[in-house]
This record gives structure tokens, C-alpha cells and sequence, in this order.
């Protein structure tokens, strides 16, 4: 009998030696191709001209061209990090008023790389024109699907050139308090909100601090009543990415803000080719924005990031079929883009909603603008003339700009060339006498966008 068992577990060894070995071959084969991941480490910090720590933005490319790694300095201006051994290309900015920096760098494990003082010289100063910039709508780990900290975003508003932002969880307003006390330390602007995050439809409740707390829209009445509500806390209320989830139109003038144009899709850029309305739904949004203002109802524009991750490390590309919107996506996602330029008449929380109450707002990716007609700039009403003299100064740090188009009651009627990269000022008499409303957009050779508020015709 022990030799009938002793044979019957030699057999079963067998049998199992011959089932492993082909998982033993695929294992060594793994093992012949694993290469050891290398890295080196690279640090330094940012300085302004003046040799003052500049907290800014730093992107590592690799050699092709794609972006490998988006990183932000601490508040003193230092970064440290590992990367894979390499060759890379660094870019460093401070949004769209400062010099975007590159720099080639060569990252090896024996010899950590110490890049020192990198100085960032600032380009442009749009606070001198009286514009503030900013995010109004952006994520933290308050909202379920939001990644960072509220310390992280604050510190990516600032290392992208922002002045003032909002936090908006989605349904709570948990971290608003963090967000305004750590932003008084670091001279930022910071303003409470929340998204109201319904069945039908996202909402910015902008400046207000109690929790609105609205899942489910079924009329109009109750539309009513969460604008009613945000106007009671002394706050402003605007339509989240309406080209994506909004249908209720009817009472869409009713609203202070929209927002026409969301980081999380392509801009809303002339032209686009064949862009599925999933990735290209600011093109709705700036159409039924049109609409609204060609039916008499003046409501501000605003764009804004949406981003529920700083790093971009969870946005891979491609996602999409489209060429266009992959190459577009693969330079990634980040707070500020898109951002609003305000002009304002102080420099507070209270001088920036009512910069946007008045509609003195553009928004943009990269160039910058200052228009007027008559000497009225973005929300002012000024009388209908066939004499109208439009004065602009437009400018980029990135250097693709092509043309600023003149858009009369939803379409353009002058498209003035601009230099590529330098500034261009200039002055242009128009006939406007029989248009209501004129909007100034500013278009590029790559993704660079800028569109304005009206200017009203009387």
C-alpha cells in the first residue's frame, strides 16, 4: 500500500513539474528582458529678476516631444525630483506673463543634476492695464473624483500666474475654509463656491459659503430657487459646460455667468475638424452664448479649467480617433487653463465679482488682449456709430499668433493680422451702426485662443 501511494505522488509530481514549465520558460524569458529603471535627480529653484523666490511651473518633455512630467516649486521657489535616466527637454513658466524658459537637461543617476537659480523674467504686466486673472472652477479631494490637496491646488494657481480662484467640490463645501485661510498667507485671492452637481446640469455658485443643497432639477420653478439661493448669500451663479448637460434655455438669461468654454474639451476655437461633441462641446456653448446675447439678454462669459488633477498624470493620450484632439490633450490639462482676465476697479474678492457682474472679462490659453471702441472696453454699452474706433494691444509668450477677428452679432466682419511674436497695437474704424453686440476673439496657428465679453450697442 506505501509503495502504491509513494508511486501515485511521484507520478502527480511529475505531472505538475510538466504543467510549470511552461510557466517557468515564460518567467526566465520575463527576466532576460527586464531592464532596471535608472534615475538621476534634478533640482534647483526659480527666481524673478530681482533674484526673489518665484514659485512657477515646471514640464519636462522628453525627446520627441511629449510631455513625460508637470511638477510645481514650493513657496520658497525649490523643486526636486527622479526622472529616468535621459535626455529631456525643461520648460519653465509662470503663466502668460512671464517668459516660458526651455532648457535642455541630460538626467544621469552618478550625477545628480543641480540646475540652481533659474531666473524667469516677466514679460507683460496686464495689472498695470487694471486686470486681475483667474480660475473659477477647479477641484480638490473634497470632491469624490478630485485628486490633490487643497494646499497642492493653491499652489499650482500660483506657480501658473494666477491672482484669484475658487475651489468648487462638487455638492460641499468642506474645503472652502482651508482654501481661504491658506490663501491669506500667500496674498492670493481666494474666493468660497461650490458646484452644484445635478441630474440635470453642473452650476458655480460662486462667493458663497452655506452648502446648496440640490441633486435634482425637475422645472424651471426650481431652477429658480438654486439661483434665488446663491443670490441670498450674497454670491453669483453660473452655467457649468452648458454644451455638455444644460437644456433648460428657457431661462438661461436668468443666470450671471456661463461658462463657454471648459479646460476639460478643446476650445472653442474656429474651425475644428470633425470633433466628436464629447471633446468639442465649447463649440455649443459659445454658439447658444451667441444666441443669448443676440435675444437682448447681456450675461457674462467665463472659462475655466475644470481640473480635478494637477499633475495631468490622468489624462493619457491618444483618446481619441481625432488627430487634432489628441495632439491638442497630450500637452495636458492644468488650473488656469483656461483663465479669466478681469478688470477691475480694486483689488478684492468684491472688485472681481463685480468685474465679472459687469462683464469686463476675457478669456484666454495664452495671448492676452486690451480693446476698446470709442474708448468703451469689454461690457460697457456705447452708442451704435458707422465711425467706431477699435483700439488693440494683443501680445503672447508663446509665440503662434495669426489673426484678431472682429465678431458683430455672431459673425466675424474683420479679421486684422497680428505678428507671430511680438506685440501688435494698433487702430481700426469700423461701420457698427446697425449690429448689437461686438465680441473680439484673438486665433493662433496651434491651440492659442482668447475671446472677449461684448461690447453693447446701443
Amino acid at each position: 500500500m506505501r509503495r502504491w501511494i509513494h508511486s501515485l505522488m511521484i507520478l502527480y509530481s511529475i505531472l505538475g513539474l510538466c504543467q510549470l514549465q511552461p510557466l517557468i520558460q515564460e518567467s526566465e524569458q520575463l527576466a532576460s528582458q527586464w531592464v532596471e529603471i535608472v534615475q538621476g535627480e534634478v533640482k534647483g529653484s526659480i527666481v524673478g529678476e530681482d533674484g526673489k523666490p518665484v514659485i512657477a511651473q515646471l514640464r519636462f518633455f522628453d525627446s520627441d516631444g511629449a510631455l513625460i512630467k508637470r511638477i510645481q516649486t514650493d513657496i520658497d521657489g525649490n523643486f526636486e525630483i527622479l526622472l529616468d535616466e535621459g535626455h529631456y527637454n525643461l520648460e519653465v513658466s509662470k503663466g502668460y506673463e512671464y517668459e516660458m524658459k526651455q532648457l535642455p537637461i541630460e538626467v544621469k543617476k552618478e550625477n545628480p543634476l543641480n540646475l540652481k537659480s533659474i531666473s524667469l523674467t516677466r514679460l507683460m504686466d496686464w495689472t498695470a492695464k487694471s486686470y486681475l486673472c483667474g480660475d473659477l472652477h477647479q477641484h480638490s479631494q473634497f470632491s469624490d473624483d478630485g485628486l490633490n490637496t487643497v494646499e497642492e491646488v493653491l499652489i499650482a494657481n500660483l506657480a501658473n500666474g494666477l491672482d484669484f480662484g475658487a475651489m468648487a467640490d462638487h455638492n460641499t463645501v468642506d474645503g472652502n475654509d482651508e482654501w481661504l485661510s491658506l490663501s491669506q498667507k500667500l496674498s492670493y485671492l481666494a474666493i468660497p463656491a461650490q458646484e452644484i452637481t445635478t441630474n440635470q446640469g453642473h452650476y458655480l455658485a460662486l462667493n458663497t459659503s452655506n452648502l446648496i443643497d440640490v441633486t435634482a432639477l425637475t422645472s424651471e420653478d426650481e431652477i429658480d430657487q438654486m439661483i434665488d439661493e446663491a443670490h441670498h448669500q450674497g454670491g453669483m451663479i453660473q452655467i457649468n459646460h452648458p454644451g455638455r448637460n444644460f437644456s433648460f434655455w428657457n431661462v438661461g438669461g436668468q443666470f450671471d455667468a456661463i461658462e463657454i468654454w471648459n479646460g476639460q474639451a478643446m476650445p472653442p476655437i474656429p474651425n475644428l475638424n470633425d470633433i466628436d461633441e464629447e471633446f468639442a462641446y465649447n463649440q455649443i456653448s459659445k454658439q447658444k452664448w451667441f444666441d443669448l446675447l443676440s435675444e437682448g439678454v447681456k450675461i457674462t462669459a467665463l472659462g475655466n479649467s475644470d481640473n480635478h488633477d494637477i499633475s495631468s498624470e490622468s489624462i493619457t493620450a491618444p483618446i481619441s480617433e481625432n488627430e487634432q484632439f489628441n495632439e491638442w490633450i497630450a500637452q495636458g490639462l492644468y488650473n488656469g487653463n483656461p483663465r479669466n482676465y478681469v478688470k477691475v476697479e480694486e483689488e478684492s474678492v468684491e472688485g472681481i465679482l463685480k468685474g465679472i457682474k459687469d462683464g469686463h472679462v476675457f478669456i484666454t490659453n495664452g495671448p492676452l488682449m486690451d480693446v476698446t471702441l470709442n474708448e468703451a472696453t469689454f461690457g460697457d454699452r456705447v452708442v451704435s456709430t458707422n465711425e467706431a474706433e477699435i483700439s488693440y494691444l494683443i501680445a503672447s509668450n508663446q509665440g503662434s499668433l495669426e489673426a484678431l477677428n472682429v465678431i458683430a452679432d455672431g459673425q466675424v466682419i474683420e479679421t486684422i493680422p497680428l505678428a507671430e511674436d511680438v506685440p501688435t497695437l494698433g487702430t481700426i474704424n469700423l461701420n457698427l451702426s446697425n449690429y448689437q453686440w461686438v465680441v473680439f476673439e484673438v486665433i493662433s496657428k496651434s491651440y492659442e485662443y482668447a475671446i472677449s465679453n461684448p461690447i453693447y450697442l446701443k
